[in-house]
C-alpha cells in the first residue's frame, strides 16, 4: 500500500505546475523539512531494538512527535498571512509530505503490532497507549487496520489496559472514514467533524443524537456543547 502512495505522490508532484514562484513559502517548506529530518536524525542515535519496551516506547513518543509537528505546521499559511496563491501552493507542496509522514508512521505501528498485540497501559504506561492509538487515529489511508485496532481496543478498555476514549474517538473515526466518505457511517460519539468558519465546528451525523451526551460520559468525554467549544481558537 505505501509504495503505491508513494508511486502516486511522485506522479501528483511531477504533474503540478505552477505560474509564479513564492520564495516564502519554500522557505517555510525548508524549515519544515530540516526540522523533520533533525528529529528523525536525533532518534536514530538510539540503537533500534524491537524486543525492548523502553526504545518500543521511544520509538512512538518520536513519531507522535513528527505527526504533531506536522499537524501543527498545516496552519502555516493561516499564522503568515499568506495570499490565496501562496496558501493554494503551500497545501499542494504539504499534502504530499503529510501522506509520507501518514502512511510512514503506519508502517512503523504496524511492523511493532505484529511483536505486541497493542501496548497495554499495565505493560507500557499510559502514554505509550495513547501515542499508539494517536497513530493508528490518523492512518486515515488504512481503514482496514484502524478497523483492525478497533476490534482490539474494544476488548481492553472496559479493563483499563486501553483508555476509553481511545476507543470512543477510534470508533467513530472509523464510522466517518475520512479517506472514503463512501464509507461513512454515523458515529456513536460526536468526536468527529470539521471547521465550519471561523471559531466554528460541527460533528458529522451522530446515532441517536438524544442519548450522546450518555454515551459520552460512559467513555470519559464531556458534554458535547463543552467539546464544540474547544474548536474556538482551532478553527480559521
Amino acid at each position: 500500500m505505501v509504495k503505491n502512495i508513494l508511486i502516486a505522490i511522485l506522479v501528483l508532484q511531477s504533474n503540478l505546475t505552477f505560474a509564479a514562484d513564492f520564495p516564502r513559502v519554500d522557505v517555510d517548506l525548508k524549515i519544515y523539512d530540516d526540522t523533520v529530518e533533525a528529529k528523525n536524525v536525533d532518534f536514530d542515535k538510539n540503537p533500534a531494538n524491537s524486543q525492548d519496551k523502553s526504545w518500543v516506547k521511544l520509538k512512538l513518543s518520536h513519531r507522535v512527535d513528527v505527526d504533531q509537528y506536522m499537524r501543527n505546521y498545516a496552519s502555516t499559511p493561516f499564522q503568515h498571512s499568506y495570499s490565496s496563491e501562496e496558501t493554494k501552493y503551500f497545501q499542494q507542496q504539504f499534502g504530499i509530505r503529510w501522506v509520507l509522514i501518514d502512511s510512514a508512521n503506519t508502517k512503523d505501528l504496524k511492523d511493532l503490532l505484529q511483536i505486541y498485540s497493542w501496548f497495554n497501559v499495565s505493560a507500557f504506561g499510559a502514554q505509550a497507549d495513547r501515542d499508539a492509538w494517536l497513530l493508528v487515529q490518523h492512518a486515515d489511508l488504512d481503514l482496514p487496520f484502524q478497523r483492525q485496532v478497533l476490534t482490539v481496543l474494544e476488548t481492553l478498555y472496559p479493563s483499563g489496559e486501553t483508555s476509553p476514549s481511545n476507543y470512543a474517538y477510534l470508533s467513530d473515526r472509523v464510522a466517518s472514514s475520512f479517506n472514503d466518505p463512501s464509507q461513512r457511517k454515523p458515529q456513536r460519539y460526536g468526536t468527529q467533524g470539521s471547521c465550519t468558519g471561523p471559531g466554528t465546528w460541527e460533528p458529522l451525523p451522530v446515532e441517536d443524537p438524544t442519548n450522546l451526551d450518555v454515551r459520552r460520559k460512559s467513555v470519559g468525554l464531556e458534554p458535547e456543547v463543552d467539546y464544540i467549544k474547544r474548536f474556538k481558537d482551532i478553527c480559521h
